[in-house]
């Protein structure tokens, strides 16, 4: 078990209660690509890799393209071809891999409420983006709302626009307010970094002082990557995405942990776990005409918590 499971896992596993059932998963974790999630992974259009600048700092990005931008030519590799790329080539993802290759990628697909994650090593080549597999397992689809989300044809490659900061200001706070899913890329203490996601009915994250963010924690796989990352080392990089502007926002910052929240309105809130975990931004990025897409949104997660009694 510790050789698939880190000391952070097995802690907030130990800690919920639910060791037993994250051990039940381990079957789920390979060291390459599921071979049946292929045919998933080159049908989507979105991925949203997480990765380290030169200052140690994460980031995560989203990558848009083209279906069929993805190819899969073994269990233990993910093709990206960047000439059918449709977001933005000037992301900081492609500058951080020159120097730290190590990357933890999500492939998330709202519209069948399904996901993927896989973590290697990267490296491009000319309009080849390639990924050495080290691990890969399919994720709980609680808490994805469901939208439809499309590449036109023949979409043009956008020009970006990118304002960038230190402190969240108003409108990032406004975004961040109105979001109802984001994504979140973490550490582990040896370097590996993971992608997930987060979701809930609108409100879910709450704004403290100094702009510093607490999310709940709900019930999901037991397995405890994401937590059980923060419990080791606190670096963490949030991305709010809004399909319809088709802009996106990077923070990177640290997080920290929230454990025993039992009042009434924290156990309400976090589905009855009284788990919730805080994010302090260091940097931001906001980028302007990251990409075009067509989406329509469905319906929220029938898991989602009601953000008010």
């Amino acid at each position: 078990m510790s050789d698939i499971f880190h000391d952070g896992q097995l802690a907030v596993q130990k800690k919920a209660g639910e060791e037993n059932i994250a051990i039940a998963r381990i079957p789920m974790i390979k060291d390459s690509l599921h071979p049946r999630s292929i045919p998933f992974l080159e049908y989507q259009v979105l991925a949203f890799p997480g990765s380290e600048d030169e200052n140690g700092d994460l980031w995560l990005s989203l990558l848009v393209g083209e279906r069929g931008f993805i190819n899969i030519p073994s269990v233990e590799e993910i093709k990206f071809d960047l000439s059918k790329l449709k977001s933005n080539r000037d992301d900081i993802f492609f500058k951080n891999i020159e120097t730290r290759p190590t990357v933890g990628i999500l492939f998330h697909e709202a519209a069948r409420r399904a996901r993927y994650r896989a973590w290697g090593v990267a490296r491009t080549e000319g309009n080849e983006l390639s990924i050495a597999i080290k691990m890969g397992y399919p994720s709980c689809p609680k808490h994805i709302q469901r939208e439809v989300i499309e590449v036109p044809e023949n979409a043009a490659l956008p020009v970006s626009n990118y304002e960038n900061g230190t402190l969240l200001g108003a409108l990032e706070l406004d975004v961040i307010s109105k979001a109802h899913t984001f994504f979140i890329a973490t550490q582990t203490k040896k370097g590996d970094i993971e992608s997930s996601h987060r979701g809930g009915d609108p409100g879910f994250i709450e704004i403290l002082e100094h702009g510093v963010l607490r999310v709940p924690d709900y019930l999901g796989n037991s397995m405890f990557s994401t937590l059980g990352n923060i419990y080791e080392n606190p670096k963490a990089a949030l991305l709010f995405v809004d399909h319809k502007k088709g802009e996106t926002l990077q923070l990177s910052g640290k997080a920290t942990l929230q454990f025993e929240q039992n009042s009434d309105d924290d156990f309400y809130k976090s589905g009855e776990t009284g788990r919730f975990w805080t994010f302090e931004t260091k940097k931001w990025i906001r980028t302007i005409n990251h990409h075009t897409v067509d989406t329509e949104f469905i319906d929220f997660s029938p898991f989602n918590v009601v953000t008010k009694k």
